[in-house]
């Protein structure tokens, strides 16, 4: 099958139309961004990552009756998923204190919250990343009440089995930023799962393993994307750099 016209671009990858209308085929990209300050730079192996990451993840959740777009790998860096629509907000899990929720709540950068907490975000042309809540949702026709409720307690539900994997390898989610779409009437987690749309920190140096790196200047954001990847399990660092080189 052959990818036609581009439909979307980020930060993590390209997105294009296929001969299946029902298909989209997702290009995981080399690069880093940081939309909100307009920079980016080159990566290597960070689209290999993000997209074998990214397919584990979908399929470990699946096992545990959470409906995703996903549908299959095609390559290292190449994944098909449903074309489902996307909804124009995400939600945003929380089990520790950063980002923006440091600066709303002045509590200090990595305290464990008492319970997992979830916010929703517009994300839509004009308008992004801006919180609203559940009547905001109704009051633009965004999602409907019941739709609403099933999205949460979704949410929660991808927070708590990701939050039992990561700490399997050493890894704390400090938070998870989840897009979902309609599909045949069904509402299907979609995006990305990988270092770009979750916050991970070593469990023991609380060294951050994500895109903070960048957006920080930290440095080696490579390396950190690598050793995430690594600690999955799914396959040996080494090949998957030679394959990309």
């Amino acid at each position: 099958m052959e990818r036609k016209e581009l439909v979307s671009e980020n930060g993590t990858a390209s997105v294009y139309r296929t001969e299946d209308p029902a298909l989209l085929w997702w290009s995981y990209q080399d690069v880093v961004s940081d939309a909100r300050e307009g920079r980016s730079e080159a990566c290597p192996g960070k689209g290999a990552v993000c997209n074998r990451m990214s397919a584990h993840l979908f399929r470990l959740l699946e096992t545990h009756g959470i409906k995703t777009a996903f549908v299959e790998e095609l390559t290292d860096r190449d994944s098909f998923m449903r074309d489902a629509e996307r909804l124009p907000f995400a939600l945003v899990v929380r089990n520790y204190s950063a980002g923006s929720f440091v600066n709303r709540t002045a509590l200090p950068e990595g305290n464990a919250l008492a319970a997992p907490t979830v916010e929703l975000r517009l994300d839509r042309e004009g308008v992004s990343y801006q919180m609203i809540n559940g009547y905001d949702c109704l009051a633009l026709k965004l999602a409907g009440e019941a739709e609403i409720e099933t999205l949460i307690k979704t949410a929660f539900h991808v927070n708590e089995i990701l939050c039992g994997f990561f700490a399997s390898i050493g890894i704390d989610l400090i938070d998870c930023y989840l897009e979902f779409g309609r599909h045949k009437e069904e509402l299907l987690l979609m995006g990305t799962l990988s270092p770009d749309s979750m916050r991970l920190w070593d469990s023991q140096t609380h060294e951050k393993m994500d895109l903070d790196r960048f957006r920080r200047k930290l440095g080696n954001v490579g390396d950190a994307y690598l050793e995430v990847y690594q600690r999955l399990g799914i396959g040996d660092v080494r090949t998957l750099l030679k394959k990309e080189a």
